[in-house]
């Protein structure tokens, strides 16, 4: 037993405590110190742990119930046991303290051979307890871990497996979550009977599994309330509003009246339906969605909160942020949810990603930012799964010896060139 205890501490005065006494004790342990006062035994306790620790029923700085406790709050002591020592007229106190979680105790005068049994006794129950509390531990860590991992394969199973790539254009994304589970999503589908690709990057303001799962409801309540069946008529082009007369004048280009009732209510309900419900749990998420007609390249989009995604032409040269037109999804009831438009033509490409692209650091602490990630777009080809996966690596570099602390989420859409 001696390899394995930390030592015994000794909180009485000599009158309790003999020389033969403190044989015993050094029989069960190598170290063994004794004091006088509970203070001093407890600075010694928080200094350096004990295995076991007796203590007088009457100390003359403080109450044992009181150093008792002080000592099972101490972290460095959580583990020690305790026997509490009194004479034959001390049974109220030492009732107390095991009242108060003292392991046993022990009347005066002491005997040898019981303070050995007794010390071997709490010791042996501590052991057993630490072991089996220990291995309590380790089967609720593996069943959270368990949890976490079926967590996670769900959520995978939320981002689409395929993204569509109407004629003429090329969709990539990528997804790289910070833990177990995220709080980004992405989503690619198409809509109005194959006539416009919508598409969505979305960033849940949580981390962990609260993230995770206000991500499944939003990503669950955009693409249902977006793929809902909307008949195409003038309450399309009345909805977009101001906005489209402002393209058509800006662009002279017809407003992409088709889906944008689809585009308004997928955004619009899902941010009625999490503000009636869902309130009180304080979370939203910032969201961009964009509904485009592959034919034309004409883009609608509603821009929740979100990083503004970029528009870079076919040179290298940025043509347009995509700046938020209103405020994250959750966060208000009511809000009303404008769209815009833009344009895509040939060559050129629309960039979609998290906060968790530009605030990436490095070991020194510094931020990837925007204007790295611009100059890394303007040299990229016209293939969405290259400017993806050269932005993933420039990160990746850029983190070297890091820890990755948001979610990296990109999505691409890539309008090929014409060929003549």
């Amino acid at each position: 037993m001696n390899e394995t205890l930390g030592g015994i501490l000794v909180v009485a005065d000599s009158g309790i405590i003999n020389e033969t006494l403190v044989q015993t004790l050094f029989s069960l342990a190598q170290r063994v110190m004794i004091v006088n006062e509970a203070k001093q035994a407890l600075a010694l306790a928080e200094a350096d742990p004990f295995d076991l620790i007796l203590f007088a029923a009457r100390l003359p700085d403080m109450m044992a119930q009181e150093f008792l406790r002080r000592i099972k709050d101490t972290d460095s002591t959580n583990a020690a046991a305790t026997i509490v020592i009194g004479s034959p007229d001390q049974d109220m106190e030492l009732e107390q303290c095991l009242r108060a979680g003292a392991d046993d105790f022990l009347i005066t005068p002491i005997s040898e051979g019981l303070l050995k049994a007794r010390a071997r006794f709490v010791l042996e129950h501590k052991r057993l307890r630490h072991k089996h509390e220990s291995s309590i531990e380790s089967a609720e860590l593996l069943k959270i871990e368990h949890d976490i991992q079926v967590a996670r394969r769900i959520q995978a199973g939320f981002l689409p497996t395929e993204l569509p790539k109407p004629r003429g254009w090329d969709v990539a994304a990528c997804f790289q979550p910070a833990r177990e589970v995220a709080g980004d999503f992405y989503d690619a589908f198409m809509l109005s009977q194959n006539r416009r690709l919508g598409f969505v990057i979305a960033d849940v303001v949580d981390k962990g599994v609260p993230a995770a799962l206000f991500m499944a409801l939003v990503r669950s309540l955009t693409r249902a309330f977006a793929q809902q069946n909307y008949s195409i008529n003038w309450t399309d082009i009345l909805e977009a509003g101001t906005s489209a007369q402002l393209f058509t004048r800006r662009q002279t280009r017809a407003i992409p009246s088709t889906g944008t009732m689809a585009l308004k209510n997928a955004v619009q309900l899902t941010n009625n339906y999490i503000t009636e419900n869902h309130m009180q749990d304080n979370m939203f998420a910032t969201l961009f969605f964009g509904m485009l007609d592959p034919a034309t390249g004409q883009l609608a989009y509603i821009n929740a909160g979100h990083n503004p995604p970029v528009i870079f032409d076919g040179n290298g040269n940025l043509k347009l942020e995509l700046k938020p037109t209103s405020m994250a999804v959750g966060m208000m009831p009511d809000t009303n949810y404008s769209i815009e438009f833009a344009q895509i033509d040939p060559g050129d490409f629309i960039f979609c990603y998290t906060d968790g692209v530009t605030e990436a650091r490095n070991a020194g602490g510094d931020f990837f930012m925007e204007n790295r990630l611009f100059e890394l777009l303007a040299r990229q080809g016209t293939t969405a799964r290259g400017l993806v996966d050269h932005v993933y690596a420039a990160l990746q570099d850029f983190m070297t010896g890091a820890v990755q602390f948001d979610d990296i989420t990109m999505i691409a859409v890539v309008r090929q060139p014409e060929v003549f």
